[in-house]
C-alpha cells in the first residue's frame, strides 16, 4: 500500500516578517527625523544667540566710538561725571575736537572751556595714545533758579550754585528744576559769555540746606526767595532773606543765627498746630529770640 504523503507543514521561520519590519522601519525613521529636526533647531537657536551677542557687542562698540552725522570719532572716549551731564552732551559740545587726531587735541583748552561753563566745578582731561581720551568732571549743585532776559530780550533761566556761580543748566530733569525755589532781587552782571558770581551767597545756601534737613515738610513748599533786602556788604542794616511759601505768605530770616531761627520756626509751627491757633501768614524770625507772627 502506498504511503500517503503528509502535507508539508509550514515552519514559523518561513512566515514572512515583512509587515513587522516595515512598521519598525517607519517608526525608527520617524524618530530619526524628530532627532534631526531638534538638532537643527538647536543649531539655529545657538546661531541666533551668537549673532545676537555679536550684534550687541558691535552696537556698543559703535556707540563707544560714537559718530556725528555719520563721521566716526578719532578717539575712544571715556566720560565720567558725578552729576547729570552725559557722554552724548560732551560729544555734541566738542564735536570738532573729537574728530581730530588724538595727538592734536588740546586737552588744556577743553578743560578750560568745561570749567568756564559754570556747571562744572573741576575737570580732568587726558589723552592716552594711540586713541583713548578720558574726561572726568565734577559738577556744581544748584540751590536756586533765576529768570532773566538775555541780550536779545528773550527769557532765560539761570541756576545759582552754593558758591555763587551762575550758569545755564544742562541735563537736569524737569522735576528737579521745578523743585528749586526761584530767586528775586539779585543784580545779575554779565562777564564775557557768562555771568559774574554772586558773592556771599553761602549764608543763603546754608539757610536752605538746614531748613531742608530740619523741616523738609515745610521747606519743600518754599516757592520764592526774595533777596532784595539781602546785602552782605552793608553793615549798617541787617541782611534779610524773605521767603514766600505755598502755605505761609512770607517768612523773614536774618543771615545770622540761621540754625536758631529754623529751630524757633519749628517750635512756632508745632505750638500753632497743637493749640489750633490758625494758619500763620507772616512770620519774622530776624529779631533774635523774638518773632513777629500774623495769623489769618
Amino acid at each position: 500500500m502506498a504511503r500517503q504523503k503528509k502535507p508539508q507543514g509550514t515552519s514559523w521561520r518561513k512566515i514572512q516578517q515583512g509587515t513587522r519590519r516595515t512598521n519598525k522601519t517607519k517608526a525608527s525613521r520617524q524618530r530619526q527625523l524628530v532627532i534631526i529636526f531638534r538638532a537643527a533647531l538647536a543649531v539655529l537657536l545657538l546661531a541666533a544667540i551668537v549673532v545676537g551677542v555679536l550684534g550687541i557687542r558691535y552696537f556698543f562698540t559703535v556707540s563707544q566710538t560714537a559718530t556725528i552725522q555719520g563721521v566716526p570719532l578719532s578717539v575712544d572716549l571715556v566720560f565720567k561725571s558725578d552729576g547729570v551731564l552725559s557722554e552724548q552732551w560732551f560729544i555734541e559740545k566738542f564735536a570738532d575736537e573729537l574728530q581730530e587726531d588724538a595727538r592734536q587735541i588740546d586737552v588744556g583748552q577743553i578743560k578750560e572751556e568745561l570749567e568756564a561753563s559754570g556747571q562744572i566745578a573741576s575737570a580732568v582731561v587726558a589723552v592716552a595714545l594711540p586713541s583713548t581720551m578720558t574726561v572726568e568732571v565734577s559738577e556744581r549743585n544748584p540751590i536756586l533758579r533765576i529768570r532773566i532776559r538775555d541780550e536779545n530780550g528773550e527769557p532765560l533761566v539761570l541756576l545759582l550754585a552754593r558758591d555763587g556761580s551762575l550758569y545755564r543748566g544742562f541735563g537736569y530733569p524737569t522735576d528737579a528744576l521745578r523743585g528749586l525755589p526761584g530767586a528775586t532781587g539779585l543784580k545779575i552782571r554779565r562777564k564775557g559769555d557768562g555771568y559774574m558770581p554772586v558773592e556771599g551767597i553761602e549764608s543763603v545756601a546754608r539757610l536752605l540746606e538746614y531748613a531742608k534737613e530740619t523741616l523738609p515738610a515745610v521747606s519743600r513748599h518754599w516757592r520764592v526767595v526774595d533777596l532784595g533786602d539781602w546785602n552782605t556788604e552793608d553793615g549798617y542794616r541787617p541782611s534779610l532773606v524773605r521767603i514766600k511759601s505755598a502755605h505761609i505768605e512770607e517768612l523773614v530770616f536774618s543771615v545770622n543765627g540761621i540754625e536758631e531761627q529754623i529751630e524757633r520756626l519749628a517750635g512756632i509751627l508745632e505750638h500753632t498746630q497743637r493749640y489750633q491757633m490758625g494758619q500763620p501768614v507772616f512770620i519774622d524770625l530776624s529779631y533774635g529770640e523774638e518773632a513777629i507772627i500774623r495769623y489769618k
